[in-house]
């Protein structure tokens, strides 16, 4: 089962980010991530391109790689794509709340174990260029959320409604986020 796509989008009256995940299977999977597991998504998802960046670059160029390599997969992260939804919902209509997030960095990929409140487990395998993008959906979802600046110092902006979403499509030829 392949993902095809992603989608997030900040609720307000939950004080959660709603992810959603479509597969090439047409099935949708419904997470709700709360603060600390989108943190820690968030700086698994980053240190593990920190170090990809590290093992190919010497420390005094790494920094700039890293932060032109960033600016790269922003500016081919769409997140105004219309998302599809699955017709098959596995885990239910209801969103499953992730209590427990386990990283594991593989060859050129990032899995992810999703520990569910009613002790499913659900275990995702993002390559590494979605797992980038996934990282920028993340970094607007939390600045939509006014859960953290942007950039360290930098003024948070005001939290948006419950309607704000972003979405990723992992088509197998292009990733796009929306």
């Amino acid at each position: 089962m392949g993902i095809k796509q992603l989608n997030g989008g900040y609720v307000a009256a939950e004080d959660r980010i709603l992810l959603r995940v479509s597969t090439d299977a047409r099935e949708e999977l419904r997470f709700w991530l709360t603060r600390p597991i989108t943190g820690q998504l968030r700086a698994a998802i980053h240190a593990a391109a920190a170090r990809d960046i590290a093992q190919k670059y010497p420390p005094q160029i790494a920094q700039a790689v890293a932060e032109f390599e960033q600016q790269a997969v922003q500016a081919r992260t769409r997140l105004d794509d219309e998302f599809l939804p699955g017709a098959i919902l596995p885990l239910g209509e209801a969103p499953a709340l992730v209590v427990k997030l386990t990283t594991a960095e593989q060859a050129d990929a990032l899995s992810l174990d999703l520990r569910l409140l009613h002790g499913k487990n659900v275990n995702l395998f993002l390559p590494r260029h979605l797992a980038q993008q996934v990282g920028v959906l993340l970094d607007q979802l939390q600045k939509n959320a006014n859960w953290q600046p942007a950039q360290p110092g930098a003024p948070a902006p005001a939290a948006s409604d419950a309607g704000d979403t972003a979405a990723t499509n992992a088509s197998r030829e292009k990733k796009l986020m929306h």
